[in-house]
């Protein structure tokens, strides 16, 4: 080819380059401009759980529409934190036959929870429903009844605190046959069930019965293996702060843990960890949603969002707080005080293992600032000995 031809085919080349590149710069800039005004309508939606990491918080799902639209017939909590268990106000809830509370924690769209109240000698009304169910008695002694379509109602005895898992869409009922009114919490799966059907009449009015899960065998109430270290397979736990627990120190040094794979869980999990005095659990954080329930001693935990531990919420509890952290946010228990603190925590580790969405970190090391506090609480401790 010709020098000249070479100069200017080489020439337009390089304007077309050049044009191509200008084009794509506009094209660039228009898709930031778009995503800009993309992140502005998400607004408050939109929240960082990681250097890089952000998440869409949930909103208008069936739950939330679901919520919205019963909250106002049925008493109801909001929130993050209740004191005390045994003694927040309860009222006349239709639906349950007994006074008691609905609890919505955080934004969670998994689980949500109930505190109910069946005085001496009363009842709450027969339930069925396709959701999990772990419940967790303040008092007693009574009994909840379980059936089967067509066979035999089976008797499940409770007392002050006995944890048990409502089999799979088998009727129940719960009876008070004592002389003093007998409070429990529940925790249940019911926001991810209807999240995944919407459809209340799935929900409450399913004939499918889960033989392999239940089968009113005579033995039901006394199952109990322990197939391996912080594991026991059972459908009863009679006495969840008298059971004996299993070494745990990746969580903490000296502290115990146990869970429970109870009436063929598959979606919600129930396990309790025990501080001794003095000592405490690593900050941690999951990408499932956690009811902490507190079943002893006195102290203190604290939860905060990625990066920003100066807005931590801290919560003192006691025998009865309920605390739940938020999705993705870090949280620790911290036990300062005479006595060993045991905690219930029921949460959907498993299920969101099967969606592929299980996300776990544990803070390492200690931030200087929870040490700082921490010393401060264990002096304070110290000078009121």
């Amino acid at each position: 080819m010709h020098y000249a031809a070479k100069v200017i085919l080489k020439g337009t080349l390089s304007m077309a380059a050049i044009c191509a590149l200008w084009l794509a710069g506009d094209i660039f800039a228009q898709d930031i401009a778009e995503e800009a005004a993309r992140e502005h309508l998400r607004g408050s939606n939109r929240e960082q759980v990681g250097p890089t990491m952000w998440r869409n918080r949930p909103h208008d799902t069936a739950y939330d529409e679901w919520f919205a639209a019963n909250k106002n017939r049925m008493p109801t909590f909001e929130g993050l934190m209740i004191q005390d268990a045994r003694t927040e106000p309860l009222s006349y809830w239709e639906d349950m036959g007994v006074d008691g509370l609905y609890i919505k924690m955080a934004d969670y769209q998994i689980t949500d929870g109930w505190i109910l109240e069946i005085p001496p000698h009363g009842k709450t009304k027969m339930r069925r429903h396709m959701f999990e169910a772990g419940m967790y008695f303040f008092g007693g002694p009574g009994y909840i009844s379980i059936q089967q379509e067509g066979r035999r109602p089976q008797r499940i005895d409770f007392q002050y605190r006995t944890l048990f898992s409502i089999p799979l869409n088998v009727s129940y009922q719960i009876f008070n046959t004592s002389d003093e009114p007998v409070r429990l919490v529940v925790v249940t799966s019911f926001p991810f069930i209807l999240n995944a059907t919407h459809n209340l009449e799935f929900v409450f009015d399913n004939p499918f019965e889960f033989r392999d899960r239940y089968d009113a065998d005579e033995n039901y109430a006394t199952v109990s293996e322990h197939p391996r270290v912080n594991h026991t397979t059972t459908n009863v736990v009679p006495d969840a702060l008298e059971f004996e627990l299993d070494e745990y120190d990746h969580r903490g040094k000296d502290t115990t843990n146990m869970h429970w794979w109870m009436s063929g869980n598959t979606m919600i999990d129930l396990h309790v960890s025990e501080m001794p005095s003095g000592t405490y659990k690593k900050a941690h954080r999951h990408s499932s949603d956690a009811f902490i329930l507190l079943l002893s001693g006195n102290g203190y935990s604290l939860t905060w969002p990625e990066g920003r531990y100066e807005d931590r919420m801290r919560v003192d509890w006691n025998e009865g707080t309920i605390f739940v952290p938020p999705i993705f946010w870090y949280h620790q228990h911290l036990n300062p005080g005479k006595g060993s603190a045991r905690y219930l925590a029921i949460n959907a580790p498993h299920l969101i293992s099967d969606l592929g969405l299980r996300f776990k970190d544990q803070l390492e090391p200690d931030l200087p600032q929870i040490i700082e506090e921490w010393e401060s609480e264990l002096a304070k401790q110290a000078a009121a000995d």
